[in-house]
């Protein structure tokens, strides 16, 4: 509909009366109009976030100790980046590897610990609690009897270091992936309740380097469809721990060795790891006073949907 005003000779100055699809507007009447309008197309331009916008993720390497391992690690947190990319849809920007990987000219900084520090503490304040937080760590560990530690440049973080730097987190998804040597010693410090933590070994003397963060990589390469159980619509951390798991099996089988690592998964905050998780939420204790055992969180907490 076509708005006119009337024209006389007289018109002052100020905006005058126009009639639109018979009705008759004053000057500000139509004035508010017409950026109300404006308003709205405005606000429909506004960028929007992406669906994953709130998914971020951390690949922490340790010291390598030799090239042999430098370029192990190195593999490693690359493909594990690429998976989280472009299989789990994690914001390129928001997967951070940290030492920052060099060109081929340069020599990368190793990771520290105040880097660690600086990184997980700035993550603690900047993530909501609808947002999702993954931890990778890789790399050699150790177990002195009393603390568990992750081996960088200088001092190295202890579990007791890493569980107070996590501690403010407050994101509805924490998945920690701990496939360093002596990881299983972690899990006390790092548990509590809404986390899953995943050791590449148990918390015992399995201090031998891990298969884990290769049989990882190598589930991550396999197509959704042959990872998900049953033909099941919905592959969750649960199955992803289960399928990790049995291919670490499947390579100790294969080159005839008796296996040197058990991964656990804890999820129910209870500081200790599960190798096998309960099938079915059924299968938990009644009471209202035990804790039931783990897996129930890491099964509806999905990877692939």
């Amino acid at each position: 509909t076509h708005c006119k005003k009337p024209v006389t000779d007289d018109m002052p100055a100020t905006l005058g009366d126009a009639t639109c699809g018979g009705l008759t507007l004053s000057g500000a009447a139509l004035v508010g109009m017409l950026l109300t309008s404006t308003a709205i197309a405005q606000v429909s331009e506004l960028p929007k976030d992406p669906p994953n916008a709130g998914r971020w993720a951390v690949i922490l390497t340790g010291l390598p100790g030799d090239e042999e391992h430098a370029s192990r690690f190195r593999n490693l947190s690359k493909e594990l980046r690429a998976w989280l990319v472009e299989s789990l849809a994690f914001p390129e920007e928001q997967v951070l590897e940290l030492p920052m990987p060099a060109t081929e000219a340069e020599t990368p900084s190793p990771l520290t610990a105040e880097t660690i520090r600086s990184t997980l503490q700035s993550l603690c304040e900047k993530l909501e609690a609808d947002n999702t937080l993954w931890v990778i760590t890789l790399g050699h560990g150790s177990y002195d009897g009393k603390r568990a530690w992750l081996h960088v440049a200088g001092r190295d973080p202890s579990d007791t270091d890493l569980a107070n730097w996590l501690s403010p987190l407050r994101c509805r998804q924490q998945v920690l992936w701990l496939t360093h040597s002596s990881s299983g010693w972690m899990v006390k410090a790092l548990s509590r309740p809404g986390r899953i933590v995943i050791a590449a070994s148990a918390a015992d003397d399995e201090p031998n380097e891990t298969e884990f963060p290769e049989a990882l990589v190598a589930v991550a390469h396999k197509s959704p469809l042959d990872l998900r159980p049953g033909g099941e619509e919905k592959f969750s951390v649960a199955d992803l721990y289960t399928a990790v798991a049995a291919e670490v099996e499947r390579r100790f089988k294969r080159d005839n060795r008796l296996p040197t690592e058990h991964a656990q998964l804890d999820d129910n905050g209870d500081a200790k790891g599960s190798e096998t998780l309960a099938e079915t939420a059924k299968a938990e204790p009644a009471s209202a006073t035990s804790v039931r055992g783990d897996g129930q969180l890491a099964r509806a907490t999905l990877v692939y949907d």
